[in-house]
């Protein structure tokens, strides 16, 4: 797994949608009174891969998964990811906010 790091807003939350309409499972949101302003965050599934996804009005976005999976991405978005340290990701941060995370359950 890698994290990809400093990803712009805007570009973060048309990845978002993406995944969203590429048939991934949202299975973790954040759903906290700052969603979106502050800070938000996506964990995905499809079949046995996942995605993490984190995003703060600071450092804007991050997106932990496959070396892979983050290429297509790239392609898809024409822009090349940073991979600096992470502000969210590089931490066991589901396990953090585990206590105000709702799981997501298909319907």
């Amino acid at each position: 797994m890698k994290i990809a790091t400093n990803i712009p807003t805007t570009i973060w939350y048309e990845i978002i949608e993406f995944l969203k309409t590429s048939g991934w499972d949202i299975v973790t949101t954040y759903e906290q009174f700052d969603k979106g302003i502050d800070f938000d965050l996506y964990e995905f599934k499809k079949e046995e891969e996942s995605i993490l996804c984190a995003w703060d009005n600071w450092f804007e976005g991050e997106i932990k998964g496959e070396e892979r999976f983050l290429k297509t991405l790239e392609k898809e978005f024409q822009i090349t990811f940073k991979y600096d340290t992470p502000k969210h990701l590089g931490i066991d941060i589901l396990e953090k906010l585990k206590s105000i995370l709702p799981k997501k359950n298909k319907a």
